[in-house]
């Protein structure tokens, strides 16, 4: 007898509406690759691919660095706010020929925003 696929429902109480299924592209601001899907306790996070880089994201969270020795660190990470909806918003695009150029989308609504246009829509 051949057994399917197991499919897991998300925990509602873990992940903002509609966020759990969506894949995100979301880049590291350190490096500007794409970060890979992880699975935190609780949420679903995105982890720099870089060896050494501690740097995660998550919808309901924005930017923060893994913990070391047990403590969260969010001080030095990137605050941009989705101007619709206030979510934390995530480094989508950058531009190699225009360096200070990037582009933020909010993991909520998909609005988006550059550092020199403001919302795009």
């Amino acid at each position: 007898m051949s057994v399917g696929p197991k499919h897991e429902q998300p925990n509602p109480g873990t992940e903002m509406r509609g966020i759990a299924s969506k894949q995100l592209h979301a880049l590291c601001y350190e490096h500007h690759v794409k970060m890979a899907m992880t699975g935190l306790v609780k949420q679903t996070a995105y982890a720099c691919p870089k060896p050494d880089c501690s740097v995660r994201y998550s919808p309901s969270n924005g930017y923060f660095l893994a913990p070391e020795h047990g403590q969260v660190e969010s001080y030095l990470t990137p605050r941009v706010a989705c101007p619709c909806d206030g979510q934390p918003m995530y480094l989508a695009e950058i531009n190699r020929e225009k360096r200070a150029f990037r582009l933020w989308r909010c993991p909520q609504c998909d609005a988006s925003r550059t550092n020199e246009e403001g919302l795009v829509s």
